[in-house]
């Protein structure tokens, strides 16, 4: 009984027309209209027209795709069942068993000349066998690899959303330009002042002018630089520009948006060493011969600048002091707060917090209290209570931990948000609005909520996440269809870092 199943199982690896086995090549099932199938080459030749085959079983017609008897689908079940059944082929030249050669991928024979005697060679089945195994170790390998690319380019997402915000920071308030305000009180000092305060006012306009001409040519550097800039191009660059050699109508502007914003980054940590190595030599070693030469011989590009300002005089210098940055914009330094989170007793991440107190006064103030805990209560020990998937959290209720309780550290338990103007972008913390029935204000207390994606219509925005939006990205999976989280998520701790 066995037998007799056993040989039916391998009739169905022949093709009912020529009985011949089925193979990748001529020989390949296909599957005609009346879901019966020949091997190719029946399908060409023998049952084959011009534009339809029909059926030696049934004698239906099946019209040929294109018309090319290739084009008809291929039996893939059959296929696979002739593959297992197939003996293996011999060697064409000496008809002994042919192995496999795992180091070249050929076959060889054990009387061929080839150098796979020096290799290890195996029976076809173990070779498949081991080609398998080595293939799914691949794939899993490749799926780990892109996994750790999908966290690398959230990072890259995450940095690249922080570069935007801070841009944008820097449009909104540019420190180059003098209020209405400023203009009238120097033009106070001017009619009315001492010479010596007109002097010294002039004096800060001059730094200030000097710094606003050199921040425009090395703008201008970035934008028509069309290889990378490393830190000795940009010494030697900024060492032109105040010389007055460069001139941006001289080169074509760059269009990469990846190299421009290459030789941004760049310039942004070259202003961060030059200040760090400046602050170090003025501090730490200017008793020393070696370091006050080192601090001499450092670039110093702003006093070219100062001189070639209008209305300097050989007599009248600036310090470094008084100008501040001598090469680039200084970076905007605002308050960060840390979270250490816990999810089931265990900890899962920290995430850090940029807070814009520039622009959100209060929410500022009543988000620092709550955070470092000043006045008795505060974030520490908080639940987050709705998590959306790709979406946002929300948690800051430390009275009922469900969205319903939380109030502010003001005398007042729930207050109006600052106007900020931010847009909800991802990575951006705003306070939540009151859900009290009968708060129809939209005012705040303690709830917050961190975004993950650009949310239209939410104001309130006064942070931004700079640290840990992945722990966030993961914290969001685990909630379910209505926001609930399946775990037990705490703020262990929290509190400032600067």
């Amino acid at each position: 009984m066995a037998c007799f199943a056993l040989e039916d199982i391998e009739e169905l690896a022949l093709c009912s027309c020529c009985k011949c086995v089925f193979d990748d090549a001529e020989r390949a099932p296909k599957i005609l209209a009346c879901k019966h199938h020949f091997c190719l080459a029946c399908t060409r030749g023998v049952l084959g027209g011009s534009r339809e085959v029909r059926c030696v079983h049934c004698w239906k017609r099946t019209e040929l795709p294109e018309g090319r008897a290739e084009a008809l689908p291929t039996y893939a079940a059959v296929l696979a069942l002739a593959r297992k059944l197939a003996p293996e082929p011999p060697c064409a030249t000496h008809a002994l068993p042919a192995l496999w050669c795992a180091a070249c991928g050929v076959r060889a024979c054990r009387a061929c000349d080839h150098s796979h005697h020096a290799h290890s060679l195996r029976p076809p089945r173990e070779a498949r066998i081991q080609l398998q195994r080595d293939a799914r170790l691949l794939l899993a390998d490749l799926q780990r690899l892109a996994v750790r690319q999908r966290e690398f380019l959230l990072r890259a997402l995450d940095a690249a959303t922080a570069l935007k915000v801070r841009l944008e920071a820097e449009l909104a308030a540019p420190g180059g330009l003098l209020s209405a305000t400023e203009r009238a009180l120097i033009e106070i000092d001017y009619a009315f002042g001492s010479l010596a305060t007109a002097s010294s006012e002039r004096d800060r306009l001059r730094a200030r002018h000097a710094e606003a001409l050199l921040q425009c040519r090395l703008d201008d550097l970035i934008r028509n630089a069309s290889v990378p800039l490393d830190f000795e191009l940009m010494r030697r660059a900024l060492a032109g520009l105040g010389a007055g050699e460069f001139t941006a109508s001289t080169v074509v502007e760059c269009r990469d948006p990846i190299l421009f914003l290459a030789n941004y980054c760049t310039a942004q940590l070259y202003t961060r060493h030059c200040l760090a190595r400046r602050a170090r030599l003025l501090d730490g070693a200017t008793d020393s011969v070696a370091a006050t030469l080192e601090l001499d011989a450092a670039p110093d590009i702003l006093s070219d600048a100062v001189d070639a300002s209008p209305g300097a005089t050989s007599g009248t210098t600036v310090s470094n002091a008084a100008v501040g940055s001598p090469i680039l914009r200084n970076p905007i330094v605002f308050p960060l707060f840390y979270f250490n989170i816990e999810v089931n007793g265990s900890p899962f991440g920290r995430v850090v917090v940029e807070v814009r107190e520039d622009v959100a006064p209060r929410m500022s103030r009543n988000f620092s209290i709550l955070t470092t805990g000043e006045l008795g209560l505060g974030y520490r020990g908080c639940s987050v209570f709705q998590c959306w998937e790709n979406e946002s959290i929300i948690t800051g209720d430390f009275e009922l931990n469900n969205g319903r309780g939380g109030r502010s550290v003001f005398e007042e338990s729930f207050f109006m948000p600052d106007d900020t103007k931010m847009v909800a972008v991802r990575g951006a913390v705003g306070m939540r609005r009151s859900q009290k029935r009968h708060d129809n204000l939209g005012m705040v207390g303690s709830q917050f909520r961190i975004m993950l994606r650009e949310i239209r219509g939410f104001t309130a925005i006064f942070a931004f996440v700079v640290e840990g939006l992945d722990v966030v990205d993961r914290l969001s999976r685990t909630g379910d269809s209505a926001g609930k989280p399946h775990s037990s998520i705490i703020i262990a701790s929290c509190g400032k870092l600067n």
